[in-house]
């Protein structure tokens, strides 16, 4: 059986190469409700310092980084 919401090989190699695949945004909503679990402690401030560990591309980072704020509060903490 396939999985619809697996990363294409492809795309993991764009991602490892350390910028972002056409698609990134849908990538992140499909993704961020196990991350949320995996991380639910995490501020803003950290899940950036994560994300800028992966994605090597300062204005990459910075779309990312402004696209995450949906999932956080505005103290930095994790919506629940």
């Amino acid at each position: 059986m396939k999985n619809e919401n697996m990363i294409k090989d492809e795309e993991l190699e764009v991602v490892s190469g350390g910028v972002l695949p056409e698609g990134w945004e849908k990538m992140i909503d499909q993704f961020a409700p196990m991350y949320i679990k995996q991380y639910k402690n995490v501020t803003y401030d950290e899940a950036c310092k994560l994300i800028a560990e992966q994605l090597t591309d300062k204005d990459d980072q910075a779309l990312v980084f402004e696209y995450i704020k949906k999932f956080f509060n505005e103290d930095g903490t994790l919506k629940k």
